[in-house]
């Protein structure tokens, strides 16, 4: 059940964001930079949640690459001041990586290969 519950997070998340640039795209309104933080914030919010769903399902990999992405996500606010010419193409990669990573583990998922390993007890003799 809550793997079925991430995988509409992960879509939703997706969704968020194309609806998002799209925005951008047809209104005047915002600007890039002003709808990729707008985005950065609600996406890490998205993660988190995932994570926190997930987190004794999916194998140790999984947790540890996703609090990498979601200490990048964070790390992109700051970039947005520190050097704002490479905010908008770090932006769209990181979230790109951070998609195709959710469809790889959602298929891998799907095909029963994506687990968390049992782990070994500790034997005292």
């Amino acid at each position: 059940m809550k793997e079925k519950l991430n995988t509409s997070i992960q879509s939703l998340s997706l969704i968020l964001v194309a609806a998002g640039l799209a925005w951008v795209v047809w209104s005047g309104d915002t600007t890039m930079k002003q709808m990729l933080v707008y985005l950065l914030v609600m996406v890490t919010i998205v993660e988190v949640l995932s994570l926190y769903l997930v987190k004794k399902i999916y194998p140790e990999s999984h947790t540890s690459f996703k609090m990498g992405m979601i200490a990048t996500l964070l790390i992109l606010i700051g970039i947005k001041t520190m050097a704002p010419g490479f905010f908008i193409p770090l932006t769209i990669t990181a979230f790109a990586v951070n998609f195709l990573y959710n469809f790889y583990t959602n298929n891998k998922r799907r095909a029963g290969t994506f687990k968390r390993r049992a782990g070994k007890k500790m034997k005292m003799r």
